[in-house]
């Protein structure tokens, strides 16, 4: 029977990141991808800006998929507002436990607007507190949990211990080669089972869209009915292909999924 997962998140115009990779990578390990459309991310005098969608158009698009679709894995990138946040937390609360669900705590604040993002990190992990994975980059895991910068394996453990202990929900941090040079560490707890997840680095600059390749990948192969300490080892692996055969469409790059692991699921 064809798995079903959805992805509730923002649209990259440029095509490398958002939706746009979540599909790719949904398509890629065999299940159907269905969307919910929050925001859309595009160029406005050169500058990066997101415009984000109507609350009554995102509730419109979930109690569709709720009528229309048996759904299999669930993964939640960007959401652009408090109000679409809520909405999410929502959506979360009524089918909590018919489905793995998977958190990418995508975070794009403006330095200016100090206190929406406290009130958005506030709301942000009332809706980790309701899923089955949050997947933070360390950026993002530095504003989840305030302290200086993470910068080797020591801090990762630690950080990420704080915000399981806050939120008891499993987390696995995304550390890519920033902490080891020549090596991929991503670190994973759930304060009873700890693992670090260590891979090659690829030295492609095809990268943009690799963390939301991660998380959709999660929610793929825990859809197929993998476990998730094996769906993160899989996937870390499946970011690294995607990297190495992607695609340099404009200067940023995207990374690509192809036929990279058809058989693999």
């Amino acid at each position: 029977m064809t798995k079903i997962t959805l992805t509730i998140g923002g649209s990259d115009t440029w095509g490398g990141g958002g939706i746009q990779t979540d599909l790719k990578t949904f398509e890629n390990l065999q299940t159907f991808g269905l969307t919910v459309l929050t925001c859309l991310a595009v160029a406005e005098n050169d500058n990066f800006v997101i415009r984000p969608l109507p609350p009554s158009l995102i509730q419109e698009q979930l109690q569709t998929i709720e009528a229309s679709f048996q759904l299999d894995g669930v993964k939640i990138g960007l959401l652009a507002s408090i109000e679409i946040v809520d909405l999410v937390i929502d959506f979360c609360q009524r089918n909590q436990g018919k489905f793995p669900i998977i958190l990418d705590p995508v975070l794009a604040f403006k330095e200016t607007e100090q206190q929406l993002q406290q009130d958005y990190l506030k709301k942000i992990k009332e809706l980790a507190r309701l899923v089955d994975l949050v997947t933070p980059n360390l950026k993002e895991m530095e504003r989840l949990v305030a302290g200086p910068p993470i910068a080797n394996r020591s801090d990762m453990k630690y950080r990420t211990q704080q915000l399981v202990s806050e939120l008891q929900t499993p987390v696995i941090l995304k550390g890519g080669n920033k902490i080891v040079n020549d090596r991929a560490v991503d670190y994973y707890t759930d304060n009873k089972i700890t693992h670090y997840f260590i891979g090659p680095v690829s030295y492609k600059p095809t990268i943009h869209g690799a963390g939301c390749c991660f998380s959709a990948a999660i929610c793929a192969y825990l859809a197929h009915g993998l476990s998730l300490i094996e769906s993160i080892e899989k996937s870390q692996h499946f970011v690294y292909e995607a990297i190495e055969h992607g695609l340099p469409v404009y200067d940023a790059g995207n990374v690509w999924h192809g036929n990279i692991e058809r058989n693999d699921t």
